[in-house]
């Protein structure tokens, strides 16, 4: 006769838990500071480009940002080079305002700035640039066409 011996109940092997909001997974300190900063900022923009208020924009920049993140803090700007993936992230998934700019950071300080609300300091520190140039930048903008309310 065979004797099969099993294992006590805390060593056998446990299915993984599903649940709704996935894994749990830690992100890096310096992330989570990070999105703390610019969530605000990223949000407003984003609201400014759909009624919908842009939640899920953001919430798929971020994860695109957590996803690259080890390679985006090893670019020269970290904050220019996140903000450039999340405006493109934006972009791709919205229409642009209808505004006058000489450039895409001209158009990105232009919603920051005159629509999000946000001071110049603010909008050049989200999007990683000079203060200067924004201030520049953003005093060419003086002729910005309101918008309807349905596009805020």
């Amino acid at each position: 006769m065979t004797a099969t011996i099993a294992p006590p109940p805390s060593l056998r092997p446990r299915p993984y838990p599903l649940s709704d909001t996935g894994p749990d997974i830690t992100l890096p300190a310096e992330f989570r500071a990070f999105h703390a900063l610019h969530e605000r900022a990223y949000r407003a923009y984003a609201a400014a480009h759909t009624p919908a208020g842009g939640d899920d924009l953001v919430r798929g920049a971020f994860g695109r940002l957590a996803v690259h993140w080890s390679t985006l803090l090893s670019s020269p700007n970290p904050t220019a080079t996140a903000w450039d993936h999340v405006a493109e992230h934006i972009a791709r998934r919205t229409s642009r305002l209808p505004l006058r700019t000489a450039s895409p950071l001209h158009y990105h300080l232009t919603v920051l700035h005159h629509l999000a609300d946000l001071s110049v300091t603010t909008a050049a520190d989200t999007t990683g640039r000079d203060h200067a140039t924004a201030r520049c930048l953003l005093r060419a903008s003086g002729n910005i066409p309101p918008l309807s309310a349905d596009r805020r």
